[in-house]
Protein backbone atom coordinates (compact mmCIF):
# COMPACT_ATOMS: atom_id res chain seq x y z
CA UNK A 1 0.00 0.00 0.00
CA UNK A 2 1.41 3.42 -1.06
CA UNK A 3 1.67 5.44 1.83
CA UNK A 4 0.41 9.03 0.64
CA UNK A 5 3.00 10.65 3.70
CA UNK A 6 5.96 8.89 1.97
CA UNK A 7 4.42 10.51 -1.38
CA UNK A 8 4.76 13.94 -0.02
CA UNK A 9 7.52 13.91 0.86
CA UNK A 10 9.15 12.82 -1.59
CA UNK A 11 7.29 16.16 -3.75
CA UNK A 12 7.92 18.46 -0.98
CA UNK A 13 11.80 18.26 0.34
CA UNK A 14 13.27 21.52 0.38
CA UNK A 15 16.62 23.27 0.38
CA UNK A 16 17.49 25.90 3.47
CA UNK A 17 18.79 29.68 2.66
CA UNK A 18 17.75 32.71 0.33
CA UNK A 19 15.44 35.61 1.01
CA UNK A 20 11.78 35.98 0.79
CA UNK A 21 10.16 38.78 -1.38
CA UNK A 22 6.42 39.99 -1.66
CA UNK A 23 4.94 39.43 -5.19
CA UNK A 24 0.94 40.30 -6.49
CA UNK A 25 -0.42 38.79 -9.03
CA UNK A 26 -1.92 41.53 -10.83
CA UNK A 27 -4.02 39.30 -13.23
CA UNK A 28 -4.50 35.47 -13.52
CA UNK A 29 -2.49 35.81 -16.62
CA UNK A 30 -0.24 38.42 -16.25
CA UNK A 31 1.92 38.95 -13.07
CA UNK A 32 4.63 41.08 -11.89
CA UNK A 33 7.31 41.28 -8.68
CA UNK A 34 6.90 44.45 -6.61
CA UNK A 35 9.78 44.56 -3.64
CA UNK A 36 7.34 45.80 -0.61
CA UNK A 37 7.93 46.58 2.98
CA UNK A 38 7.56 43.59 4.88
CA UNK A 39 6.29 44.96 8.07
CA UNK A 40 2.76 43.35 7.34
CA UNK A 41 4.74 39.88 8.05
CA UNK A 42 6.47 38.52 10.83
CA UNK A 43 7.54 35.03 11.91
CA UNK A 44 7.12 33.82 14.70
CA UNK A 45 10.04 33.03 16.84
CA UNK A 46 10.57 29.92 19.76
CA UNK A 47 10.58 27.25 16.78
CA UNK A 48 14.04 25.26 15.83
CA UNK A 49 16.48 26.20 13.09
CA UNK A 50 15.72 23.44 9.96
CA UNK A 51 13.07 21.96 8.65
CA UNK A 52 9.96 20.50 10.15
CA UNK A 53 6.46 19.62 9.29
CA UNK A 54 4.93 22.04 10.95
CA UNK A 55 1.28 22.22 10.63
CA UNK A 56 -0.79 25.03 12.00
CA UNK A 57 -4.64 24.03 12.69
CA UNK A 58 -7.12 26.08 15.40
CA UNK A 59 -10.32 25.23 16.48
CA UNK A 60 -12.93 27.52 18.89
CA UNK A 61 -9.92 30.36 18.91
CA UNK A 62 -7.36 28.11 19.92
CA UNK A 63 -3.97 27.63 17.67
CA UNK A 64 -1.76 24.52 17.57
CA UNK A 65 1.68 24.53 15.43
CA UNK A 66 2.27 20.77 15.15
CA UNK A 67 5.24 18.52 14.00
CA UNK A 68 3.72 15.74 12.20
CA UNK A 69 7.04 13.63 12.28
CA UNK A 70 7.20 14.01 16.17
CA UNK A 71 9.13 15.52 19.01
CA UNK A 72 10.87 18.55 16.92
CA UNK A 73 12.40 15.97 14.26
CA UNK A 74 14.72 18.03 11.59
CA UNK A 75 13.80 16.65 8.20
CA UNK A 76 16.22 18.13 6.32
CA UNK A 77 18.14 16.19 3.20
CA UNK A 78 15.94 13.28 4.72
CA UNK A 79 13.34 11.76 2.64
CA UNK A 80 11.20 8.11 3.52
CA UNK A 81 9.92 9.54 6.77
CA UNK A 82 6.25 8.51 8.68
CA UNK A 83 4.90 10.45 11.04
CA UNK A 84 5.51 8.88 14.54
CA UNK A 85 4.21 9.58 17.85
CA UNK A 86 4.70 11.53 19.82
CA UNK A 87 4.02 14.73 18.09
CA UNK A 88 5.07 18.34 19.28
CA UNK A 89 2.88 20.77 19.66
CA UNK A 90 2.84 24.40 20.63
CA UNK A 91 -0.27 26.64 21.26
CA UNK A 92 0.22 30.28 20.23
CA UNK A 93 -1.97 32.70 21.40
CA UNK A 94 -2.76 34.82 18.23
CA UNK A 95 -2.79 38.32 19.63
CA UNK A 96 0.39 38.15 20.75
CA UNK A 97 1.97 36.01 18.59
CA UNK A 98 4.13 34.45 21.42
CA UNK A 99 4.58 30.19 22.06
CA UNK A 100 2.02 30.03 25.62
CA UNK A 101 2.20 26.31 26.23
CA UNK A 102 4.44 22.88 24.53
CA UNK A 103 3.87 19.73 25.21
CA UNK A 104 3.50 16.19 22.63
CA UNK A 105 0.40 13.92 22.62
CA UNK A 106 -1.03 11.55 19.40
CA UNK A 107 -3.56 13.82 18.40
CA UNK A 108 -2.19 16.25 15.29
CA UNK A 109 -5.61 18.33 14.84
CA UNK A 110 -6.85 21.08 16.41
CA UNK A 111 -9.97 19.44 17.73
CA UNK A 112 -9.13 16.71 19.10
CA UNK A 113 -5.77 18.58 20.77
CA UNK A 114 -8.41 21.02 22.40
CA UNK A 115 -10.41 18.39 23.25
CA UNK A 116 -7.86 16.42 25.22
CA UNK A 117 -6.69 19.63 27.33
CA UNK A 118 -10.51 20.73 28.06
CA UNK A 119 -13.48 19.63 30.00
CA UNK A 120 -15.71 19.68 26.71
CA UNK A 121 -18.61 17.52 26.18
CA UNK A 122 -16.83 16.04 23.35
CA UNK A 123 -13.55 15.87 25.41
CA UNK A 124 -14.01 12.02 25.92
CA UNK A 125 -13.78 11.68 21.98
CA UNK A 126 -10.07 12.24 22.29
CA UNK A 127 -9.05 8.60 23.52
CA UNK A 128 -9.91 6.26 20.34
CA UNK A 129 -10.84 9.13 17.73
CA UNK A 130 -8.29 11.70 16.09
CA UNK A 131 -10.77 13.80 14.10
CA UNK A 132 -14.76 14.70 14.04
CA UNK A 133 -17.32 17.42 13.70
CA UNK A 134 -20.08 17.88 15.86
CA UNK A 135 -24.00 19.17 15.93
CA UNK A 136 -23.70 20.76 19.27
CA UNK A 137 -27.30 21.39 19.08
CA UNK A 138 -28.49 17.45 18.78
CA UNK A 139 -24.90 16.20 20.53
CA UNK A 140 -24.35 14.17 17.59
CA UNK A 141 -20.21 14.11 16.18
CA UNK A 142 -19.43 12.51 13.15
CA UNK A 143 -15.98 10.92 14.05
CA UNK A 144 -13.07 9.13 12.09
CA UNK A 145 -11.44 6.76 14.43
CA UNK A 146 -8.00 5.27 13.42
CA UNK A 147 -7.69 1.99 12.35
CA UNK A 148 -4.09 2.25 13.91
CA UNK A 149 -2.40 4.82 15.47
CA UNK A 150 0.54 4.44 13.86
CA UNK A 151 0.10 3.58 10.66
CA UNK A 152 -0.57 6.10 8.01
CA UNK A 153 -1.34 4.71 4.94
CA UNK A 154 -4.80 5.94 2.73
CA UNK A 155 -6.79 3.09 4.46
CA UNK A 156 -6.09 5.14 8.14
CA UNK A 157 -9.99 4.96 8.45
CA UNK A 158 -12.93 2.58 7.36
CA UNK A 159 -15.47 4.42 7.91
CA UNK A 160 -17.58 7.75 9.76
CA UNK A 161 -18.71 6.83 13.26
CA UNK A 162 -21.54 8.68 14.14
CA UNK A 163 -21.79 9.27 17.79
CA UNK A 164 -24.10 10.60 21.17
CA UNK A 165 -21.90 12.04 23.18
CA UNK A 166 -23.98 12.29 25.68
CA UNK A 167 -24.72 8.68 26.19
CA UNK A 168 -21.27 7.64 24.18
CA UNK A 169 -23.51 5.24 21.89
CA UNK A 170 -22.41 4.21 18.30
CA UNK A 171 -25.76 5.23 16.53
CA UNK A 172 -24.55 3.83 13.55
CA UNK A 173 -21.30 3.18 11.29
CA UNK A 174 -21.42 4.72 7.89
CA UNK A 175 -18.65 2.29 6.14
CA UNK A 176 -16.66 4.81 3.12
CA UNK A 177 -13.22 3.89 1.89
CA UNK A 178 -10.34 6.29 1.82
CA UNK A 179 -11.54 9.49 3.54
CA UNK A 180 -9.77 12.48 3.32
CA UNK A 181 -11.79 15.03 5.34
CA UNK A 182 -15.64 15.60 6.36
CA UNK A 183 -17.33 18.87 7.28
CA UNK A 184 -21.11 19.26 8.51
CA UNK A 185 -23.17 21.88 6.98
CA UNK A 186 -23.89 25.39 9.04
CA UNK A 187 -28.05 24.20 9.08
CA UNK A 188 -26.89 20.59 10.18
CA UNK A 189 -28.94 19.18 7.50
CA UNK A 190 -25.87 17.77 5.30
CA UNK A 191 -22.72 15.94 5.74
CA UNK A 192 -19.95 16.26 3.18
CA UNK A 193 -17.01 13.57 2.74
CA UNK A 194 -14.15 13.52 0.63
CA UNK A 195 -13.66 10.18 -0.59
CA UNK A 196 -11.20 8.31 -3.28
CA UNK A 197 -12.22 5.25 -4.38
CA UNK A 198 -10.51 2.67 -7.09
CA UNK A 199 -12.54 4.39 -10.05
CA UNK A 200 -12.68 8.00 -8.94
CA UNK A 201 -12.57 11.43 -6.67
CA UNK A 202 -15.67 12.32 -4.99
CA UNK A 203 -17.50 14.50 -2.41
CA UNK A 204 -20.39 12.25 -0.97
CA UNK A 205 -23.39 13.81 0.78
CA UNK A 206 -25.29 12.47 3.35
CA UNK A 207 -28.62 13.68 5.18
CA UNK A 208 -28.16 13.93 8.46
CA UNK A 209 -31.54 12.87 9.62
CA UNK A 210 -31.22 9.66 7.95
CA UNK A 211 -28.02 9.23 7.65
CA UNK A 212 -28.04 7.82 4.09
CA UNK A 213 -26.66 8.80 1.08
CA UNK A 214 -28.08 11.60 -0.99
CA UNK A 215 -25.64 12.32 -3.42
CA UNK A 216 -22.09 11.80 -5.23
CA UNK A 217 -20.49 14.69 -6.41
CA UNK A 218 -17.72 13.49 -8.58
CA UNK A 219 -14.62 15.57 -9.62
CA UNK A 220 -11.52 15.26 -12.10
CA UNK A 221 -8.39 14.67 -10.28
CA UNK A 222 -5.30 12.35 -9.63
CA UNK A 223 -5.03 13.49 -5.85
CA UNK A 224 -8.05 13.87 -3.29
CA UNK A 225 -9.46 16.72 -1.02
CA UNK A 226 -8.06 16.83 2.57
CA UNK A 227 -9.34 20.40 3.06
CA UNK A 228 -13.07 21.82 2.61
CA UNK A 229 -14.12 25.04 4.43
CA UNK A 230 -17.81 26.48 4.23
CA UNK A 231 -18.71 30.34 4.14
CA UNK A 232 -20.71 31.03 7.38
CA UNK A 233 -24.45 30.98 5.88
CA UNK A 234 -23.22 27.52 4.12
CA UNK A 235 -24.33 28.69 0.74
CA UNK A 236 -20.47 27.68 -0.59
CA UNK A 237 -18.15 24.66 0.27
CA UNK A 238 -14.38 25.68 -1.06
CA UNK A 239 -12.52 22.32 -1.60
CA UNK A 240 -8.88 21.64 -1.57
CA UNK A 241 -7.43 19.48 -4.02
CA UNK A 242 -4.04 18.30 -2.88
CA UNK A 243 -1.59 19.85 -5.72
CA UNK A 244 -3.92 20.82 -8.16
CA UNK A 245 -6.19 23.52 -6.99
CA UNK A 246 -9.87 24.58 -6.08
CA UNK A 247 -13.29 23.31 -6.55
CA UNK A 248 -16.08 25.38 -5.49
CA UNK A 249 -19.55 23.32 -4.26
CA UNK A 250 -23.38 25.53 -4.88
CA UNK A 251 -24.67 23.57 -1.70
CA UNK A 252 -27.83 24.43 -2.64
CA UNK A 253 -28.16 22.55 -5.78
CA UNK A 254 -24.74 20.11 -4.43
CA UNK A 255 -23.25 21.28 -8.08
CA UNK A 256 -19.71 22.39 -8.65
CA UNK A 257 -19.77 26.38 -9.06
CA UNK A 258 -18.17 27.30 -12.81
CA UNK A 259 -15.22 28.87 -12.00
CA UNK A 260 -13.28 27.21 -14.43
CA UNK A 261 -13.75 25.32 -17.10
CA UNK A 262 -14.95 22.17 -17.31
CA UNK A 263 -16.51 22.86 -13.79
CA UNK A 264 -15.47 19.36 -12.03
CA UNK A 265 -11.96 20.25 -12.61
CA UNK A 266 -9.95 21.57 -9.82
CA UNK A 267 -8.42 25.15 -10.62
CA UNK A 268 -4.99 26.29 -10.32
CA UNK A 269 -5.80 30.23 -11.35
CA UNK A 270 -2.23 29.41 -13.77
CA UNK A 271 0.17 29.04 -10.36
CA UNK A 272 3.06 27.08 -11.60
CA UNK A 273 2.73 25.90 -7.86
CA UNK A 274 1.05 23.44 -6.39
CA UNK A 275 -1.69 23.60 -3.45
CA UNK A 276 -0.43 22.05 -0.47
CA UNK A 277 -3.23 20.43 2.00
CA UNK A 278 -5.22 23.19 3.88
CA UNK A 279 -7.28 26.43 2.76
CA UNK A 280 -8.52 29.33 4.49
CA UNK A 281 -11.36 31.93 4.43
CA UNK A 282 -10.98 35.46 5.36
CA UNK A 283 -13.07 36.45 8.31
CA UNK A 284 -15.04 38.67 5.57
CA UNK A 285 -15.38 35.99 3.78
CA UNK A 286 -14.37 38.23 0.41
CA UNK A 287 -10.95 36.22 0.28
CA UNK A 288 -9.99 32.62 0.43
CA UNK A 289 -5.96 32.05 0.68
CA UNK A 290 -4.22 29.17 0.20
CA UNK A 291 -0.60 27.43 1.15
CA UNK A 292 1.83 27.12 -2.24
CA UNK A 293 4.68 25.10 -2.74
CA UNK A 294 6.89 25.47 -5.86
CA UNK A 295 8.90 21.91 -6.19
CA UNK A 296 11.02 21.87 -3.37
CA UNK A 297 11.30 25.09 -2.28
CA UNK A 298 9.45 28.31 -2.24
CA UNK A 299 6.78 28.73 -0.44
CA UNK A 300 4.20 31.26 -1.00
CA UNK A 301 0.51 31.90 0.28
CA UNK A 302 -2.15 33.22 -2.17
CA UNK A 303 -4.98 35.25 -1.96
CA UNK A 304 -8.37 34.66 -4.04
CA UNK A 305 -10.65 37.07 -4.75
CA UNK A 306 -14.13 35.40 -4.39
CA UNK A 307 -16.62 37.63 -5.79
CA UNK A 308 -13.89 38.14 -8.92
CA UNK A 309 -13.05 34.17 -8.80
CA UNK A 310 -10.02 35.16 -9.84
CA UNK A 311 -5.92 35.16 -7.93
CA UNK A 312 -5.32 38.73 -6.76
CA UNK A 313 -1.93 38.52 -4.53
CA UNK A 314 0.98 35.73 -4.17
CA UNK A 315 3.28 36.37 -0.84
CA UNK A 316 6.63 34.05 -0.92
CA UNK A 317 7.21 33.82 2.61
CA UNK A 318 9.91 31.35 2.80
CA UNK A 319 13.19 28.87 0.91
CA UNK A 320 11.49 26.34 2.15
CA UNK A 321 7.36 24.62 1.05
CA UNK A 322 4.28 26.38 2.88
CA UNK A 323 2.19 23.02 4.38
CA UNK A 324 -0.78 25.05 5.71
CA UNK A 325 -2.62 28.04 6.50
CA UNK A 326 -5.39 29.37 8.77
CA UNK A 327 -7.20 32.62 9.63
CA UNK A 328 -7.33 34.37 13.13
CA UNK A 329 -9.10 37.88 13.20
CA UNK A 330 -7.34 39.57 10.49
CA UNK A 331 -4.32 38.07 10.87
CA UNK A 332 -3.48 35.03 8.25
CA UNK A 333 -1.10 32.04 9.59
CA UNK A 334 0.67 29.81 7.80
CA UNK A 335 3.18 27.05 8.47
CA UNK A 336 6.03 26.72 6.48
CA UNK A 337 8.75 23.75 6.68
CA UNK A 338 11.49 27.10 8.12
CA UNK A 339 8.46 27.88 10.87
CA UNK A 340 5.13 29.81 11.49
CA UNK A 341 4.97 33.60 9.78
CA UNK A 342 1.91 35.73 10.14
CA UNK A 343 0.67 38.26 7.82
CA UNK A 344 -1.58 41.33 8.84
CA UNK A 345 -4.59 40.86 6.15
CA UNK A 346 -5.33 44.20 5.99
CA UNK A 347 -2.60 45.78 5.32
CA UNK A 348 -1.42 42.93 3.00
CA UNK A 349 -4.69 43.60 0.57
CA UNK A 350 -3.55 47.51 0.08
CA UNK A 351 0.31 46.25 -1.29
Amino acid sequence: MRKWVILLCLMFMVAVGGEWVVRRAISQNTSSTISQSTSFVRKIGSFPVGQYWWLVDAYQGQLFVVDRYGNKVDITDKINLDPALPFYVARINPDTEQVVEEFTTKQWRAVAISAERENRIDSWLAQDYDYWVLDSQSNIAYALKPVRWDEWGEERYTGIHVIDIQTRQLKKFIEVPLIGTLVLHPNREKLYVSVKTEERMEIRVFSTATLELIKAITYESDTPIWDMKFTRDGSRLFCCVYGRGLLVIDTVSDQFEPWGEPADMPVNFGLATDFSFTIALASDEKEVYVALRDGREKGRVAAIDIAQKRLVRILELSPTGCTSVTVMGDKLFAACLDGVYVIDIPVWRQQ
